[in-house]
């Protein structure tokens, strides 16, 4: 079967925050019928993280025709990432409620393995997290950066956790913008992750801006990083709708339905177009491209 095209909702998150149904009901009629939610403040509301009740935003779903597929998940801020995943009773209550509205994975965005210590902690913990989530129908995604193609103790970053986590229960969300931002080619990396890949996150990066695509010509690949850091060499300009941009998006295809890839969700951090404009552009595009299946 062919992937599946879907969107995450931190695309369209201003709108989303001020209207969560109405947007829905919005993404829906542009065409969207597959949507990952978005929680960036589970340290105040391990739900929706806007105070909507599950069985309320399922109806809406079902109203629209939607499959809510999962949820991207974190605290407020990135300083308090180390420790909220730890919190048993919010972690329960977070995939409790994704669970309640059908979804078939819990996503972590971002992490910082500064040492390779702090990434086996980190991958155990993972490990359990997916054990739970695995015991409710769903599965633990890591969604990888540039940074994640650090080199830790002479290895690649990504490559030291998926060997110390469990594919039982931790998947990955790869994000092929940022693989090729951290200067590896997407589509090789499909292929050496396989099946350990569940969700393609896809966005593109313009050409006129080519110079700096290569995150490691600015930084040190063997440095690990903080926020502050990471997000130097993060401009808005460097984004631009699917299809725009210099990104094989046909190859990445391609290379996914090898390996019977669920979904690609657009993700898109920044754009010049307003939120709706972009996901339509994106979608446009996307529309051309072979080897799709549209829900």
């Amino acid at each position: 079967m062919s992937m599946r095209v879907g969107l995450q909702m931190y695309t369209v998150r201003n709108m989303y925050n001020k209207d969560p149904l109405g947007t829905l009901e919005k993404v829906s009629d542009v065409g969207y019928k597959t949507v990952e939610l978005v929680n960036h403040r589970a340290n105040i509301d391990p739900g929706s993280g806007i105070g909507i009740p599950a069985n309320k935003l399922k109806a809406k779903a079902n109203e629209l025709g939607i499959k809510i597929l999962g949820v991207q998940v974190m605290p407020e801020s990135e300083s308090m990432v180390e420790e909220f995943y730890k919190q048993e009773d919010t972690v329960k209550s977070i995939i409790e409620y994704y669970g309640e509205l059908g979804s078939s994975s819990i996503s972590i965005p971002i992490d910082y393995f500064r040492t390779k210590d702090y990434l086996l902690e980190r991958c155990s913990l993972y490990n359990k997290i997916g054990k739970v989530c695995n015991e409710f129908g769903m599965r633990l995604l890591y969604h990888n950066h540039y940074h994640d193609f650090q080199f830790l103790d002479g290895k690649v970053t990504m490559d030291l956790f998926l060997e110390n986590t469990d594919p039982e229960y931790v998947g990955i969300e790869l994000d092929t913008y940022w693989t090729m931002r951290g200067a590896y080619d997407p589509v090789e990396k499909i292929r050496e992750y396989g099946k350990r890949i569940d969700v393609i996150h896809q966005k593109d990066f313009p050409l006129k801006y080519v110079q700096y695509l290569n995150a490691w010509a600015f930084l040190d690949q063997k440095k690990t990083m903080d926020s502050e850091t990471f997000r130097s060499v993060m401009e808005p300009e460097y984004f631009i709708e699917i299809g725009d941009g210099i990104m094989k998006i046909q190859s990445i295809i391609d290379a996914c339905n090898e390996f019977n890839v669920g979904y690609m969700l657009l993700e898109q951090d920044f754009s010049t177009l307003s939120e709706i404009d972009s996901i339509k552009r994106s979608l446009s595009n996307l529309k051309k491209m072979r080897d799709l299946t549209w829900d």
